[in-house]
């Protein structure tokens, strides 16, 4: 099997064995019981999208925002859908409870991962701040972002913390006569003086 399914279905198994629970046998348990039209949409309208609801928003907070975990709630509906009945009374109804369970699921994959995002765990890079890597490229070991620490600065920036940056202006790449280079040093000279 591939390894990337097979880890994503060692990730989902938790979840889809709890959610297989609750959509397949919790049914079974009304009709036993000989439920009321009221308990049956509790079940139907409440306890199954919240079943989904939060299985989705743990799995989000723990791992990352899956789309495919959005799924699991509708498709282990429909065995259930078929077995216990709910199919003959109306298809629309069915397709919409479908509907309402990948939503709900989905809405907990991403509020799962809102709150992972306050939580704060990457504290190493929040102690350090990034930089591009255009100060010295020397030093870096690749081209991306290097941390502000690893960057060895050259001896004058070291002694002389006064330096200011000089960032030009964007001038158009034009032809250029001498004169407009001229003006260009001139302009150059009269700001570093």
């Amino acid at each position: 099997m591939n390894d990337k399914l097979e880890t994503k279905l060692k990730e989902f198994l938790p979840y889809i064995i709890i959610i297989g629970v609750v959509y397949l046998f919790l049914p079974a348990v009304l009709r036993i019981a000989n439920s009321s039209i009221v308990f049956n949409n509790i079940v139907y309208i409440g306890v199954f999208p919240l079943t989904a609801f939060i299985c989705n928003m743990h799995y989000g907070y723990k791992k990352t925002n899956d789309m495919i975990l959005s799924f699991v709630a509708p498709v282990i509906y429909i065995p259930s859908m078929l077995l216990y009945g709910n199919l003959k009374y109306s298809v629309i109804n069915s397709l919409v409870l479908l509907v309402c369970y990948f939503i709900s699921g989905y809405i907990g994959l991403t509020v799962g991962e809102m709150l992972k995002g306050g939580k704060g765990d990457d504290k190493e890079s929040s102690k350090k701040k990034r930089v591009p890597s255009v100060v010295n490229t020397a030093t870096a070991k690749d081209e991306e972002d290097v941390a502000f620490d690893d960057i060895e600065l050259p001896q004058q920036f070291e002694e002389d913390q006064s330096v200011e940056v000089f960032e030009p202006e964007f001038v158009p790449t034009d032809d250029y006569t001498e004169d407009d280079i001229d003006a260009i040093l001139k302009e150059l000279h009269t700001r570093n003086d």
